[in-house]
């Protein structure tokens, strides 16, 4: 059992982690963007830590989305779908941590099948999405007569993702 300070400690940290990858990210393209949607993200972060099972959570992660949106860099190559990867567990992994503080009690314990079931099905997303973006570098980068193949890739990538998530649901 990982005592509640800690892990609420831990969660609470990955959020803000989060928070100023994503604005680092943000500001690689747009500085003055990320600079100005620094402080209400901040005012975000403090609310949706602060009520996690409430609206705070759901803002937080619509203004993690506006962050990346008004960045408006659309990834065409290995370096831009890296990073739509790394975004996308970012956000996820925000989405994670906040559903983890909400779903026990401030002075709960964590129990430790509940943290292997967690960092496994967060796990399991993350490839996911690494394999979409795989799937998305192929679909900006093959001709258009490949398109059906890609397709059928990404068809088969979603139902191996279907699988595992079952498989990992039954395993917990």
């Amino acid at each position: 059992m990982t005592p509640a300070r800690r892990w609420r400690s831990l969660a609470a940290l990955l959020v803000v982690v989060a928070d100023v990858l994503l604005l680092g990210l943000a500001a690689l393209s747009t500085p003055v963007t990320a600079a100005v949607l620094a402080l209400p993200l901040a005012g975000l972060t403090w609310w949706g830590l602060r009520r996690p099972g409430r609206w705070g959570a759901t803002l937080l992660l619509v203004g993690q989305v506006v962050v990346v949106g008004m960045s408006g860099v659309t990834p065409t190559d290995v370096g831009g779908w890296a990073a739509a990867v790394l975004i996308a567990t970012l956000v996820l992994a925000t989405h994670l941590s906040l559903s983890l503080l909400a779903a026990f009690p401030p002075g709960a314990g964590l129990p430790r099948a509940t943290l292997r079931r967690w960092a496994t099905q967060g796990g399991l997303l993350a490839t996911a999405g690494a394999g979409a973006a795989i799937v998305g570098l192929l679909g900006t980068r093959t001709p258009s007569a490949w398109g059906t193949a890609v397709v059928t890739l990404a068809l088969a990538g979603l139902a191996a993702t279907a699988v595992l998530a079952w498989r990992a649901a039954r395993t917990g």
